[in-house]
């Protein structure tokens, strides 16, 4: 009986902070033996996925996002700013609440007179404390990362030359900061055009996918107050429509419960990467059943299955 090798593909969603939960999932994976065979991953899913495909563990991982989330790049004022009214874990004093609105200030008058909030730099320092300086024939597990061409709308694809330059484009997201110009393109968050890549992956021919959505719950029982919440809740419905049908290429989606948690408090890094875990436990029979092998050539009956929240 001529049997494949079995394992999965990973197709990981872009979200922000809540992409920590990722690093939950992969642990799930490790501690369960199941082979990952690539990966493909948009913005937070990107960085995970490099750094799991590098040959870290993800008890290392773990302690990285420790790190990451008590630095001062994590709790940049104009990065906090972002926050809605009420989400601040700061000590409420005077000071802070004035210098809160100070930055709110600052990110209000970037949004209409400067290229971008945080300017150029911040992704890029995000990357390089998170992933070394190596090229994608570097790394043990194949992977892929995915940015947005800014000009003509399309999701671009990197899986060779440096890992790093990849990497920011497909976490630069739009507004906070700049498009990166890289290979005579300007590229943007990959989420902007296949915020969970699963279409990607199948278009790249692997089987077996597993995809993670660790974006926010699409519905919301609050009416929008003035015309720019209008305005941002009208694109979240229409990238939670898009994202649908490219889940669709997925052979199984697992949805950690990560709440309306929003993309820039990094202080929930330990609660996003158990919740991460957790989905992958609850979902483990139906994972194996996709990672065993299968005779080669002979193709698997794909529906897409659902796993995570409702």
């Amino acid at each position: 009986m001529n049997l494949g090798s079995g394992g999965i593909t990973l197709a990981l969603g872009g979200g922000g902070a809540r992409g920590f939960a990722h690093v939950g999932v992969m642990e799930a994976l490790s501690q369960g033996g199941v082979r990952v065979r690539s990966i493909v991953g948009t913005s937070a899913g990107a960085i995970a996925g490099a750094g799991y495909a590098l040959g870290a563990t993800p008890a290392y991982m773990r302690m990285r996002i420790r790190r990451f989330a008590a630095s001062p790049l994590a709790n940049d004022p104009k990065l906090r700013a972002l926050l809605p009214v009420g989400d601040e874990n700061e000590l409420d004093t005077l000071t802070g609440r004035v210098g809160r609105l100070y930055c709110r200030g600052k990110v209000v008058k970037s949004l209409f007179l400067e290229p971008s909030i945080l300017g150029p730099d911040f992704f890029r320092a995000m990357v390089e404390f998170f992933i070394p300086e190596v090229d994608f024939k570097d790394l043990e597990i194949p992977f892929a990362a995915v940015a947005t061409d800014i000009k003509t709308g399309k999701p671009v694809v990197f899986d060779r030359g440096p890992l790093r330059p990849a990497l920011v484009a497909s976490c630069s997201v739009p507004g906070v900061a700049p498009p990166v110009e890289l290979n005579g393109l300007h590229l943007t968050d990959g989420g902007v055009a296949s915020l969970v890549p699963a279409d990607i992956a199948r278009a790249r021919g692997d089987c077996n996918i597993l995809a993670v959505s660790v974006e926010r719950q699409a519905g919301t029982s609050e009416t929008p107050g003035s015309s720019l919440e209008f305005y941002l809740r009208a694109g979240e419905i229409q990238g939670g429509l898009l994202t649908e049908l490219q889940l669709q290429e997925a052979d199984l989606v697992l949805r950690p419960d990560v709440g309306e948690v929003h993309w820039v408090d990094f202080s929930r890094h330990q609660w996003f990467i158990e919740q991460g875990k957790a989905a992958a436990l609850a979902c483990w029979p139906k994972i194996k059943r996709l990672a065993r092998p299968r005779l080669l050539g002979w193709p698997r009956r794909r529906t897409t299955q659902e796993c995570g929240r409702e």
